[in-house]
């Protein structure tokens, strides 16, 4: 791959579906890590920012809300993570499309690796496949995308048989199309500047929060090349909810699935 590598991972979000837990929901304990010798909590953020580093990625960029100074706290300068982190402030809850357009000035010319902080996925090469997959398509952004029994909740992509083309992506769909969702993606430049198109008109327009979903079918609809690479035995778990922090827990808890990545 000729262009630098950019982890971005926005994690600004209010946490409303946690609006109970008092603390943020990137610093939930879920899973266990073996560090140094020892058995260790694992927290949420982590399990993304360990799928980068395997994938090659040394630097990444978090965005926060002044809220989140707890996760800065606690991750540093990620050098224990084997990364670099870099920090940038979302200070009004706009959505995720503006948190990550943030980072714009920072990834001109960049492939843009993107991870959600509250989910949790296998395989543990999905970013390091998902890259490969880009490059070989030629793509301007590709979704890996992962089964889930909780399509309605999230959001599934319509993929073109045989041609790996995105052909709609739906969020939050009261009859799931198909029984998957997108979970973490890899950009170029040509998404990079499309978002920054998208984030300025929706703000101007918006009546909530952005999504990027609509971003990613914004792409689809501007012609650009967005593909989906389909991890089909792949596991995923949104921790969002008090639901999913348990499933996630029961899954990783169980079986090999007990430590779920460890760093000397």
């Amino acid at each position: 791959m000729t262009s630098r590598l950019i982890g971005v991972v926005p994690a600004a979000g209010v946490g409303a579906r946690l609006s109970r837990y008092r603390g943020p929901k990137e610093l939930i304990q879920v899973g266990y890590q073996q560090v140094d010798g020892q058995l260790l909590p694992k927290a949420a953020i982590e399990h993304v920012l360990d799928a980068m580093v395997r994938a090659g990625i040394g630097d990444v960029m978090l965005v926060l809300s002044p809220a989140k100074s707890d996760v800065f706290r606690y991750l540093g300068s990620g050098r224990q993570l084997g990364l670099t982190l870099a920090y940038l402030c979302q200070e009004e809850p706009l959505g995720i499309p503006h948190a990550l357009n943030l980072a714009a000035p920072y990834v001109t010319g960049a492939t843009v690796c993107m991870g959600m902080p509250d989910t949790i996925f296998t395989p543990a090469d999905s970013f390091a496949q998902l890259l490969r997959f880009h490059e070989e398509h030629r793509s301007d952004l590709s979704l890996g995308v992962f089964p889930t029994t909780e399509a309605r909740s999230l959001a599934p992509v319509i993929i073109e048989p045989g041609t790996h083309r995105v052909l709609a992506i739906v969020d939050k769909p009261a009859t799931p199309p198909v029984a998957n969702t997108w979970g973490i993606a890899v950009w170029s430049q040509a998404f990079t500047e499309l978002l920054r198109g998208f984030v300025y008109t929706g703000l101007g327009a918006r009546s909530g929060e952005l999504l990027l979903s609509d971003a990613f079918v914004a792409a689809v609809e501007a012609g650009l090349r967005v593909h989906a690479l389909s991890f089909d035995v792949g596991e995923f778990y949104d921790i969002g909810t008090p639901e999913g922090v348990l499933r996630a827990r029961r899954w990783l808890e169980s079986g090999t699935g007990l430590v779920a990545g460890g760093r000397t």
